[in-house]
């Protein structure tokens, strides 16, 4: 058990795996890393490779452009489009808060004018010398 007792992580098969699964093997912590045993390890490098985010592209162009003053990378990845069960899946979660936010607005907004439409037309109502409830008006009940 090479990597045992290295204390650094390395493929339970001795073969180093993609740079993917190396980072985030490399993640693990030494004191927990140590304690797991090599069937362990190996089904955790087969989770990480079947989840990694890169996958089999018939198309998988990688490099940098160095220029004088920085260097860039680039990742061109063509292939299959796979992802169409989570784009719908963040389409309706964008949809639905998109509804939220525009029952939030109207909300406001109707709390917002109601209140002064009310005032706007008490103010009317006073001007035109209009009284509803006898011996009944607002200055009495605020003060």
């Amino acid at each position: 058990m090479d990597n045992q007792t290295s204390g650094t992580p390395k493929s339970s098969s001795g073969i180093d795996k993609d740079a993917y699964t190396q980072h985030v093997m490399s993640n693990i912590p030494k004191d927990v890393f140590r304690t797991l045993n090599v069937l362990q390890l190996h089904a955790i490098e087969e989770a990480i490779s079947k989840n990694a985010p890169y996958q089999n592209h018939p198309v998988d162009m990688r490099g940098t452009l160095s220029l004088f003053f920085a260097r860039f990378y680039f990742v061109i990845l063509i292939g299959r489009d796979r992802r169409s069960y989570s784009r719908n899946k963040e389409m309706s979660r964008r949809q639905k808060a998109s509804s939220l936010s525009w029952a939030v607005m109207i909300y406001s907004s109707i709390c917002i004018i109601a209140p002064v439409i009310f005032l706007l037309l008490y103010i009317i109502k006073s001007w035109l010398g209009i009284d509803i409830f006898p011996d009944h008006h607002l200055s009495d009940l605020i003060s």
